[in-house]
């Protein structure tokens, strides 16, 4: 009798809702990923990196939000708008425009500079914050597709996070200046 699977983390109980049956071992070979790496994700050990939270959603047909935040649909719908072109994929659903890649830099570089400083961050909380992170840097981008501007606003937003994630709070209460 086969042992059911559980979970230290809400992400791995979505990753192992995700590939249902399957065996890891097939499951894995189909996607391209190391089984061993793939149980640590799901036994909550380790979180995986923005592209294989990417890798997982689009070979399974699910929704990111879904899979990262356990809020939405967890299939995705027909998107009104696939490009596919430049450094990443801009896909819209019901109105909002996600740029793949432009998210993926936000969420890593929110992710490295709070391991940076030693802070915490439980990953829901990781994808929230990196989402309205998004949303303001991708409003200062002029050409978000550029990789030069893109790294520019990547180390301006891991700059600033670091002085807010260090600063005290007597000295958050003078500070004008948000992340």
């Amino acid at each position: 009798m086969a042992r059911t699977p559980s979970s230290k983390t809400k992400l791995g109980q979505r990753l192992i809702e995700i590939r249902g049956e399957e065996r890891r071992v097939d499951y894995c070979a189909r996607l391209g990923l190391s089984a061993s790496t793939y149980g640590n994700y799901e036994k909550g050990d380790r979180l995986p990196d923005t592209d294989i939270l990417a890798v997982i959603a689009e070979a399974n047909d699910i929704n990111l939000n879904w899979l990262i935040l356990g809020e939405g649909p967890m299939r995705m719908v027909k998107p009104d708008v696939v490009s596919f072109g430049g450094s990443g994929v801009d896909t819209e659903f019901s109105g909002v425009r996600i740029d793949i890649e432009f998210f993926a830099r936000v969420f890593e570089t929110v992710g490295r500079t709070y391991k940076e400083v030693g802070a915490r961050i439980a990953e829901r909380d990781l994808a929230r914050l990196s989402m309205e992170k998004y949303e303001e840097y991708y409003e200062m981008a002029e050409d978000p597709q550029d990789d030069e501007e893109r790294q520019a606003l990547m180390s301006l937003l891991h700059k600033r996070l670091k002085k807010q994630l260090v600063t005290t709070p007597s000295d958050q209460a003078k500070t004008k200046h948000q992340v």
